[in-house]
């Protein structure tokens, strides 16, 4: 899977989601957990994340993971193919595309004949 479609990929400082399982479990050690625990006073909503992951099991919480990452894949293809469709399937808007360029270029010509009178 691509970090850029990972909702794990965690920005500078941010909390890995390995580090994040951990201190869940409590296997991180004094100094580790306090540091997730002044990263965490900092950051509101990852703070809030972290409360409601306390009360979901290890196995629902990589349930719910796999899901997110999952949905986030697919809307973003969704998103990435509506884009590269744009004027593709739209033969009526390349029609309308070519009737201005060719009005632009009459309009032209019609002024140049009308001004070298």
């Amino acid at each position: 899977m691509s970090d850029a479609n990972n909702i794990w990929q965690q920005g500078e400082g941010g909390l890995s989601q390995q580090k994040l399982t951990d201190y869940l479990e409590g296997r991180l050690s004094a100094e580790e957990q306090r540091e997730v625990e002044a990263y965490l006073a900092e950051e509101g909503m990852e703070s809030d994340a972290i409360d409601g992951l306390m009360s979901v099991s290890k196995e629902d919480t990589n349930k719910l993971t796999e899901k997110i990452n999952y949905r986030l894949q697919h809307d973003l293809r969704k998103q990435s193919n509506k884009r590269k469709k744009l004027f593709k399937d739209d033969k009526w808007g390349w029609v309308a595309v070519v009737i201005v360029i060719l009005m632009i270029v009459l309009t032209y010509w019609l002024l140049n004949m009308s001004n070298a009178n």
